[in-house]
């Protein structure tokens, strides 16, 4: 019998990670806030406490936590996402994704135990998804594409056969990205962009053909 999951982090990634467990018939214990002033007894029927309480109630051999943090810029070794999986991997926890029931995985695809796949979405044959990445709600992923771990696929995105991904990265709601192009790590694709050549590591781009932009000087594409 599988233990029950909580998740960690309750923002708005968070309560769609606890829906898509529920919907996949999970037991969802409890979710943790950072942020003791957003913390409320309930939230649709699931609890919400504090990281130091989840200590105290449930021990390693208790629970698997699965990582309800998403992203809107890359996820680098500094972030909260990041560092909140560390936290706990280095106490003993083990961490656990999620396959929402409204999904089509192809048999052949590999996925990585931790990844995320949310409603809607499509993994094709030959894909590899790699550890604590997300597919969120009705993104495509076509044959033969490679995520490396951490990335966050945005709702509605497209990428389009043997797309490489490198660690980190993230792609806003609805971009689309063409076959066989690849991006390196901690790249950011900009909402509605559609990438049409190789992106190097740590770029960040946006439009239609996407063209790099400096993300210091444009704090609208933060999505």
């Amino acid at each position: 019998m599988s233990l029950p999951v909580i998740v960690i982090g309750f923002g708005g990634h968070g309560q769609v990670v606890a829906a898509a467990l529920r919907a996949a018939g999970e037991n969802v214990l409890a979710a943790t806030d950072l942020d003791p002033a957003r913390l409320v007894s309930e939230h649709g029927n699931l609890e919400i406490i504090t990281d130091e309480e989840l200590l105290k109630r449930y021990g390693p051999e208790k629970v698997r936590l699965i990582s309800g943090i998403g992203s809107i810029w890359p996820t680098d070794p500094s972030s909260a996402r990041v560092l909140s999986i560390e936290k706990f991997k280095a106490l003993g926890y083990q961490f656990t994704g999620v396959r929402h029931p409204f999904t089509w995985i192809a048999p052949s695809a590999e996925l990585a135990d931790t990844s995320q796949i949310h409603a809607g979405a499509i993994v094709q044959p030959g894909a590899i998804i790699g550890s604590f990445s997300i597919i969120n709600s009705r993104a495509s992923v076509d044959h033969d594409c490679c995520l490396e771990a951490l990335c966050h696929i945005g709702p509605g995105v497209t990428l389009s056969g043997n797309v490489k991904v490198g660690a980190g990265s993230h792609l806003g709601t609805g971009s689309t990205v063409v076959q066989g192009v690849t991006l390196g790590k901690h790249c950011f694709v900009a909402a509605g962009a559609t990438v049409v050549r190789d992106v190097a590591a740590g770029e960040y781009v946006r439009g239609v053909p996407a063209v790099a932009f400096d993300p210091s000087h444009s704090r609208s594409d933060r999505r």
